[in-house]
């Protein structure tokens, strides 16, 4: 990484100096009479300098100025550069270059120094004879030579940076250029062939949907929703029925149908009267839901047809270098473009594109492996094609620069679109056509005949012919080159058999019974059988299924009710959800007819398999109680659930993963929901404000969820003081309770809030920790240590559900005031003394009444 990092850094230095040289064609002229003799100038640089040892350094020669002509599209070039290297012992190393192929007569020499001191490079450009027509013919460019010296250091340099950390905070785009390794965190859906989809014996391709980049979220948490019509119940009498329902599009008017998301925007047809589409298309932030463009003309008139997948290329040439901007919208088979941050046309309009099976090429273009017969039904004479639509933007021979990134009508269909052209002489007579897949620079799948089908209400025939399969080589060294052909057998007592997946990293491809739901596990070797599996599935699932091979896994959920994980390497059942417990268990009892919910496998992305419920034609008001499941992909463990009936006939045609959040159409109210880790925001204050040493502190907050659906109209109205912040296992029933009017749940629990101090000596340190009730309120105590001012800290670390928060308050703590004298008591008299008192009293009392009596004798 870090070497091509500097080669790009250099080519850049290259290509801003060549640019002081115009590069046109050199007309015809007379050569100069007498013939010039032109002076030359040699130079080389060796960076970085100093460097430490065993690091690389760069060693850039050039001769002055590119030779007159010089153009990527001819050989006018310099020859003959020589570099000495003299290491620190005098030892020396060679290395010489024939012809210097970069125009601009630039030569980049990456170098590992293994020794400790002064190098010498010694550049040598023995001059050169200009043989080219025009007037330069026979001129004379002089020898030249430079020299220079780095130095090798024992210690080596700091390595360079190759990215800034992932983030620890909410983020939005633009994701700014330094932060290289956040692309592992971040994600698009352009739709196929980009968004790789299953396929079943049972209902046919393109349901269940694998998202390869990128994270996925662990938590229901809501980050906002957005209607895409009248849903839910209609309200009211005369309705059909009591608690009837908007109908929400079924499986013939799927609304919210091949969604896109490019660059954190989201792109979804909005439906039209009965009609799943035809209202325009919208394009809304996926973060907050907000309408960014509206375009009421797309999708709604034959000349701006649908977008069908997103597309981005990197173009990289002499000038520039990265993905072409803003990527483009195009509709189905590239038939026309639109901006994708405007929603305008472009103009472009691609014909000509043949058909055949799509991959995607290393820089995002879409490889199409096309098979022909350019021979006759009887005699066929079959031929493998690469088309490559990176060929859109080269319409010359070394163009430089993608000036025609709009580039009008262009004709597909030439010879210049294709990479290469070949013969597949070895295959078999009859018809053959491709497999829906194909694997890049490596294998294709031909097919022949058929494998078994079984005769219903879509016809079909019994054959006992059974199929050819036949491998064809597409890597570089033996394209075209058939690896082998076998012949299987029809599948017995007229049972339906397809080819539905494939590991070619594994080597590995499974055909699938719909009558039994058996697998079968061959060989992309030699196309030998490897296992059979042949364990019970449920019954319903016969009816339909829908499969999808992931991680080594092939993952299969159907009307049964039950998800299936099955290693692909040897066929074993590795775990199933849904018939087990609480947490396993897709138990319905009397909600439904099935006595369970059906889940279909919807989107396998960042390790988890989230499945949905939904059914053909439900009659309405629906059953209750269907959720959306999030699986552990590795376990089956569930992660996490919430209400929603999919969309679609079988979900997994609808719902996309992208930039770590999960977007799909409940049709129990037809809304858009986006579901991922969101904003949190914390408060906090410290009472009393100036407290006394001593003396405890209260310490009180809130931490409540801030993501851009809390701030709807209802939820706003709702919660005028904030949605509360709840805990991961909460969640479900709490986003059901905030945006889907379901009660409030009792046992809501909050999340955890630690108290961390500044104090007065600089020492910082948790003081308490607690935890958030249902309405989002914390409180804590502690005492302060000494005197002085605080900083109090109330910090929320985080969760799967939100990213973390925190809010900062002070308060001041007194010394306590000395402590205020006690007055001195009086000293009590003995128990004695008091007796003495008493007794004297009572004696003088008597002899006064004596006294007395005596005198009124």
């Amino acid at each position: 990484m870090e070497l091509a990092r500097n080669k790009a850094n250099l080519a850049a230095l290259f290509l801003m100096t060549a640019m002081l040289f115009v590069l046109v064609e050199v007309p015809a002229a007379n050569a100069h009479d007498p013939a010039w003799t032109i002076i030359s100038y040699a130079y080389v640089v060796p960076a970085p300098n100093p460097v430490g040892l065993g690091q690389r350094v760069a060693i850039v020669m050039w001769v002055d100025t590119p030779l007159p002509g010089a153009l990527v599209t001819n050989d006018i070039r310099r020859h003959d550069y020589k570099l000495t290297i003299t290491k620190p012992d005098r030892s020396t190393e060679v290395h010489e270059w024939d012809v210097v192929w970069d125009t601009t007569s630039f030569q980049y020499f990456s170098y590992v120094p293994d020794q400790v001191g002064e190098y010498t490079l010694l550049f040598e450009y023995p001059g050169q004879k200009y043989t080219w027509a025009g007037e330069y013919n026979g001129d004379t460019f002089t020898p030249a030579s430079a020299t220079a010296t780095f130095t090798v250091l024992e210690n080596p340099l700091p390595e360079p940076t190759l990215s800034y950390p992932l983030p620890t905070e909410y983020w939005v785009r633009p994701i700014e250029g330094q932060n290289s390794y956040w692309y592992t965190i971040s994600s698009n859906w352009l739709g196929s062939p980009y968004i790789r989809s299953g396929e079943s014996s049972t209902g046919g391709a393109g349901y269940a949907r694998f998202q390869p980049d990128g994270t996925a979220p662990n938590s229901p948490h809501i980050m906002w929703t957005r209607p895409i019509q009248d849903g839910g119940v209609v309200g009211g009498s005369n309705v059909g029925r009591d608690g009837n329902t908007f109908y929400m599009g079924g499986s013939y008017n799927t609304r919210f149908s091949n969604a896109i998301v490019m660059y954190g925007r989201l792109y979804y047809e909005l439906p039209y009267g009965n009609s799943g589409g035809g209202g325009g298309w919208i394009c809304v932030d996926l973060r907050t839901g907000e309408e960014i463009w509206y375009n009421a003309e797309m999708g709604a008139t034959a000349s701006l047809p649908d977008p069908a997948f997103g597309y981005y290329y990197c173009y990289d040439d002499g000038n520039q270098h990265g993905i072409l901007p803003n990527g483009l919208l195009f509709a189905s088979n590239f038939q026309t473009a639109y901006d994708p941050a405007t929603g305008k046309p472009t103009g472009t309009n691609i014909t000509g594109v043949p058909s055949g099976t799509s991959v995607v090429g290393p820089k995002g273009e879409i490889i199409r492996y096309v098979l022909k017969n350019v021979g006759t039904p009887s005699n066929p004479s079959y031929r493998l094609l690469q088309w490559n639509s990176s060929y859109i933007n080269f319409q010359t021979a070394g163009q430089i620069g993608a000036a025609n990134w709009y580039p009008g009508t262009i004709d597909a269909s030439q010879d210049r679109f294709y990479d290469w052209n070949i013969s597949l002489s070895g295959l078999g007579p009859g018809t053959w056509s491709a497999w829906r897949e194909a694997s890049l620079d490596n294998i294709i799948l031909l097919i022949q005949g058929n494998l078994g089908t079984h005769v219903g209400v879509y016809g079909g025939a019994i054959s006992n012919e059974g199929a050819n399969v036949t491998a064809v080589s597409l890597k570089p060294e033996s394209r075209g080159q058939i690896l082998w052909t076998k012949h299987y057998p029809v599948a017995p007592n007229n049972i339906t058999r397809e080819i539905t997946a494939w590991d070619p990293e594994l080597g590995v491809f499974v055909m699938e019974d719909k009558e039994t739901m058996a697998h079968y596990g061959y060989s992309l070797s030699d196309g030998s059988l490897l296992w059979t599996n042949t364990d019970y599935v449920h019954p319903y699932d016969t009816l339909r299924s829908v499969s999808l091979a992931a991680y080594g896994k092939l993952y299969v959920a159907g009307f049964g009710g039950i998800l299936y994980c099955y290693d692909m390497s040897n066929g074993k059942l590795l775990w199933t959800y849904g018939n087990g417990g609480e947490g396993n268990s897709t138990f319905s009892g009397l909600e439904t007819p099935w006595g369970h919910y059906p889940i279909f496998v919807d989107v396998i992305a960042n390790g988890k398999v989230y499945v949905g419920t939904t059914e053909h034609a439900p009659a309405s008001p629906y059953y209750k109680g269907a959720k959306y499941r999030c699986i552990n992909a590795t376990t089956g463990e569930e992660i996490w659930t919430i209400l929603g009936w999919g969309s679609g006939m079988y979900v997994g045609s609808c719902d996309v993963v992208a930039d770590g959040f999960f977007v799909f159409l409940n049709c129990y109210d037809m809304q858009v929901y986006c579901i991922g880790k969101g904003p949190s925001a914390t408060t906090v204050t410290a009472s009393p404000k100036i407290s006394v040493h001593g003396s405890k502190v209260l310490v009180e907050g809130t931490v409540v969820d801030i993501s851009a659906g809390t701030r709807q109209d209802e939820q706003a109205a709702r919660f005028p003081n904030g949605v509360p912040a709840v805990s991961d296992e909460s969640m479900g029933a709490w986003m059901e309770y905030v945006y889907m009017q379901k009660p409030r749940p009792a046992d809501v629990k909050g999340v955890d809030v630690i108290v961390e101090v500044l104090d007065p000596n600089g020492n910082y340190y948790e003081v308490a920790r607690t935890t958030s009730d249902s309405s989002g309120f914390f409180k804590a105590t502690f005492t302060p240590p000494v005197p002085g001012e605080y900083t109090i800290i109330a910090r929320f670390a985080g969760s799967e559900s939100y990213w973390p928060s925190h809010a900062e308050t002070a308060l001041y703590v007194e010394d306590a005031p000395p402590a205020t004298p006690e007055a001195t008591p009086m000293p009590q008299a003995p128990v004695e003394t008091y007796f003495a008192i008493s007794t004297i009293a009572i004696i003088v009392a008597i002899a006064i009444v004596g006294l007395l009596l005596m005198r009124k004798r």
